[in-house]
């Protein structure tokens, strides 16, 4: 193996913990990278009895796993650890946005690396690594997915159009004005009585219901930007559960539950499509391909309704990132320093990088 194609990427910016090692294809050989290994840790299951992301207990959470899941993925990629500095030549490390404890426990990491084997690295914001992932697919290449591209971005803390000019330009287009659509998805969720997180579970009732049924009304419908705001979909959630409270029986789920959060959910995914038509409109580049990513991507009647709307009639061409790159990963962050390589801080530098909250 070459020393100079093998990336390792860490990715702690929430509640996965999650660890890479890829290897770059050839210069010129419209291939992806090669996942030599790629492992994570979720704490969905600790978090439920919170019903949500604990900074705190999350935070210890990774600093617990970090090292397991280190160790695991050098395994994977049948590396030792005295093999890192022979094999490995770039670290990329999710520097922002997140939660700040969590981000720090993976930066001190790659830190620690930096420091005992003069590693480069590459301070990644991961928001921008969930619409590059993208280019992990072989589809992308294909297809011959190009600059400029629509990217819409969906997660449990973020709901972003952005206009995806290069790879070092991303155009902040529009975004939500209160809460995205996977805390949405969530605290409908917890009205419902269902447990954390809700996203899959809505989904899933969702495929046996009718999304017509009921009407939700959508954040901002009249405004056209490409703004978005769940606030009022979830007030109206309230009002109707607080009327219809015989709907909520979770051990025998009824047809008028499996209605309800198929209309719900249908009115999240109505406003993310309308907000897109804007985004289109306010990018003005004509057919532009539509990258979508993030936690939310995974959502199965989401990407159905986006190719429906803008791929089967010819509109656009439509890239979804694949399930296993829509949360987040370590794959998505060694990729992204990868293509972006030319940008790390060499060692003293790299041990100046520190953690964001915020996107920038």
């Amino acid at each position: 193996m070459n020393k100079k194609s093998l990336i390792l990427g860490i990715e702690t910016s929430c509640d996965d913990t999650s660890m890479a090692i890829i290897e770059k294809a050839a210069t010129g050989s419209c291939l992806p990278p090669k996942i030599l290994a790629h492992h994570s840790f979720n704490q969905e299951k600790l978090l439920k009895r919170w019903g949500g992301v604990v900074p705190e207990i999350a935070a210890r959470n990774h600093m617990e796993m970090i090292t397991p899941i280190f160790t695991q993925v050098l395994a994977s990629a049948n590396l030792k650890i005295e093999d890192v500095v022979k094999e490995i030549s770039l670290i990329g490390v999710t520097a922002l946005p997140g939660l700040l404890g969590p981000l720090l426990t993976g930066i001190n990491l790659a830190k620690t690396l930096s420091l005992l084997l003069k590693l480069p690295i590459v301070p990644v914001n991961h928001l921008y690594a969930h619409l590059e992932a993208i280019w992990l697919t072989e589809d992308a290449y294909k297809r011959n997915l190009s600059y400029p591209y629509l990217g819409l971005l969906v997660s449990g803390g973020h709901s972003i159009y952005f206009l995806v000019q290069g790879r070092n330009c991303f155009e902040l287009l529009g975004q939500t004005i209160d809460d995205a659509a996977g805390e949405a998805f969530d605290k409908g969720g917890r009205l419902l009585g269902l447990p954390y997180p809700a996203g899959k579970i809505i989904d899933d009732l969702s495929r046996r219901g009718d999304p017509t049924r009921f009407a939700f009304p959508i954040g901002l419908q009249a405004e056209k930007s490409c703004n978005l705001s769940y606030s009022g979909l979830k007030t109206s959630l309230k009002t109707f559960l607080v009327q219809h409270p015989q709907i909520i029986d979770l051990e025998n789920p009824s047809q008028e539950l499996c209605d309800l959060c198929a209309s719900y959910q249908m009115a999240i995914i109505r406003a993310l499509l309308l907000k897109m038509d804007y985004a289109l409109a306010k990018a003005g580049a004509g057919a532009l391909p539509i990258v979508v990513g993030g936690g939310v991507a995974a959502n199965r009647t989401l990407r159905e309704e986006v190719i429906k709307k803008y791929a089967l009639k010819g509109r656009h061409q439509v890239f979804v990132v694949p399930f296993e790159y829509c949360t987040d990963n370590g794959a998505m962050i060694a990729n992204y320093a990868g293509l972006h390589e030319d940008e790390a801080l060499a060692y003293p530098q790299s041990l100046m990088i520190d953690a964001k909250a915020r996107l920038q």
